[in-house]
């Protein structure tokens, strides 16, 4: 009589253990989701699909990412400018 109530133990065990997983899951996923919901800054974009177009004078500023300082830009200079 003593292999059915192992049996019986066995089973319990597991379910408790599978409730004790789905429970911490659970906490992992709401925390995950508040701090989502707290967070200021939106993700990047996407990359560009196209190339940006090769025009004279036409330059494209750099964008800033976080821990990173934004690039200097530089003054476009006109592409027929007289010279002196």
């Amino acid at each position: 009589m003593a292999a059915p109530r192992r049996v019986y133990l066995v089973v319990l065990l597991l379910v408790v253990a599978l409730a004790a997983a789905a429970g911490a899951y659970w906490r992992h996923q709401a925390g995950a989701k508040t701090a989502a919901a707290e967070c200021d800054t939106p993700a990047p974009p996407p990359k560009p699909v196209t190339p940006p177009p090769k025009l004279p004078g036409f330059t494209v500023e750099a964008g800033c990412a976080p821990g990173t300082e934004p690039a200097k830009a530089s003054a476009p200079k006109a592409p027929n400018a007289p010279k002196k």
